[in-house]
C-alpha cells in the first residue's frame, strides 16, 4: 500500500508542478503582449508605459509654488500646453534613474508646447538645487516644503506622474519610476498635441 500512496503523491506533485509552470507561463507571455516591435501595430502606448489613463478627464487642482530661483509658477499659467507634472524628492533612488530620461524628452518636445514641472516634495532649496545641478536638468524645479500640493494631489509616493492636457485637465497618472526616452514614451507625449 505505501508504494501506492508514493506513486500518487509523485503524480499529484508532477501536475501542481505542471499546473504552476504552465500558469507562469502563461503570465509571461501575456505580459509580451506589450514590446517595443508590437508597438508598430497598437497604439497602447499608455499600457505598455503602466500609465493609468482618466476616460474622463478631471481638472488638475491649481497652485502656486516657487522655484530653486525664487520665482513664482502657477500651474494655471501653463493652459495651452501639455503638461507633466512630476513629485519626487532627492532621497529617491527611483527618481535619480528617471531625471535623466525627462531631461532628453523635455529637450525633444519642450519646443512644441511640452513642459515639465517637477515638484520636489519636502526637501530644501540647496538640496534641489545641487540635484538640478548634478544631473543637469533645466526643466523648472519647485519646492513643496511643507507638502500641501503633494498632499492636494494624493501623492503617497515618489515619483509619481501626472499628465495634463492643453485645457488643464489630467489625462493620466503613473506611479513609479519610468525611462521616458522610450519610443513609447515619446509617442505618449506626441499623442497629446
Amino acid at each position: 500500500m505505501f508504494p501506492a500512496k508514493k506513486t500518487i503523491r509523485l503524480i499529484f506533485s508532477r501536475k501542481v508542478c505542471l499546473t504552476i509552470l504552465f500558469t507562469i507561463a502563461l503570465s509571461i507571455g501575456s505580459g509580451l503582449h506589450y514590446t517595443e516591435s508590437s508597438l508598430a501595430e497598437s497604439s497602447n502606448y499608455a499600457g505598455y508605459l503602466g500609465i493609468q489613463e482618466y476616460p474622463k478627464p478631471s481638472e488638475a487642482k491649481d497652485f502656486t509654488l516657487k522655484d530653486i530661483t525664487n520665482k513664482k509658477i502657477n500651474l494655471k499659467s501653463y493652459r495651452g500646453k501639455v503638461v507633466m507634472l512630476n513629485f519626487w524628492a532627492t532621497w529617491c533612488n527611483p527618481c535619480r534613474m528617471e531625471m535623466p530620461s525627462m531631461e532628453k524628452v523635455y529637450q525633444q518636445f519642450k519646443d512644441k508646447g511640452f513642459v515639465i514641472l517637477s515638484v520636489a516634495s519636502g526637501d530644501s532649496k540647496e538640496d534641489v538645487s545641487g540635484f538640478m545641478k548634478e544631473y543637469k536638468l533645466t526643466f523648472p524645479a519647485l519646492l513643496d516644503y511643507d507638502y500641501v500640493v503633494s498632499d492636494n494631489y494624493k501623492i503617497w509616493a515618489v515619483p509619481t506622474t501626472y499628465f495634463i492636457n492643453a485645457k488643464g485637465a489630467i489625462i493620466g497618472k503613473v506611479q513609479g519610476s519610468r525611462d521616458w526616452n522610450t519610443r513609447a514614451a515619446t509617442q505618449y507625449i506626441s499623442s497629446m498635441f
